[in-house]
C-alpha cells in the first residue's frame, strides 16, 4: 500500500528578484521614461533651467515610494482607475458613495 502514497511535491522557495518589475536606480522603467519624457518635453516648451531640475525632484520621490513599496506604482494606477471622482466629492471633501 505504500506504493500509492502520494509524495508532497518539493517546493522552490520564491526569489523576490524574479517578481519585481524591472527597474533603473530603483525606479520602475515606466516611470524613469515618463519622468524623462516630461522634463525633456517641459525643457522645450519653456527653455529654462527649472524644467530640467524637476527631474532629480521627481526622481528622488518616485525612489523614495518605491523603496517604501516596489509595486506601489502599480497599486496606485489601479487605484485612480478603478475609484474614479464622485459628482458629491467638493461638498464632502472626499468620494461619498451615499447621501
Amino acid at each position: 500500500m505504500a506504493e500509492f502514497e502520494d509524495d508532497k511535491p518539493v517546493l522552490t522557495p520564491l526569489i523576490i528578484g524574479l517578481t519585481r518589475s524591472p527597474t533603473l536606480w530603483g525606479v520602475p522603467y515606466m516611470a524613469v521614461v515618463i519622468v524623462i519624457g516630461l522634463t525633456i518635453i517641459a525643457w522645450l516648451a519653456s527653455n529654462t533651467i527649472w524644467a530640467l531640475l524637476t527631474a532629480p525632484a521627481a526622481y528622488l520621490i518616485l525612489f523614495t515610494l518605491c523603496t517604501w513599496d516596489s509595486r506601489i506604482l502599480d497599486v496606485l494606477q489601479v487605484a485612480a482607475r478603478m475609484t474614479p471622482k464622485t459628482p458629491n466629492n467638493p461638498f464632502w471633501g472626499t468620494n461619498s458613495y451615499g447621501p
